[in-house]
């Protein structure tokens, strides 16, 4: 094969099957976060009361205010 040619075999497998797969990736990550940030939207003023009365330290060395950090977002709301 020539080197033309193989790179033409290189391009289009990479035109036919790595652009799908790459995108689609990129899409469901881009989905996954637009539904995180929704359910965030929705239950923030449940979610993030006990977070509000947290001191910086119980913030800092809790797995409650790691996994509610994004709370310091919607404290302005409350």
């Amino acid at each position: 094969m020539s080197d033309n040619a193989s790179s033409a075999v290189v391009l289009g497998f990479f035109a036919v099957f790595a652009t799908p797969v790459l995108a689609g990736g990129y899409f469901m990550h881009d989905l996954q976060q637009r539904a995180v940030v929704e359910v965030q939207d929705r239950t923030f003023k449940t979610s993030c009361k006990t977070y509000k009365g947290m001191t910086t330290w119980e913030r800092w060395s809790t797995p409650l205010g790691w996994q509610d950090s994004w709370c310091d977002d919607y404290l302005v709301r409350m």
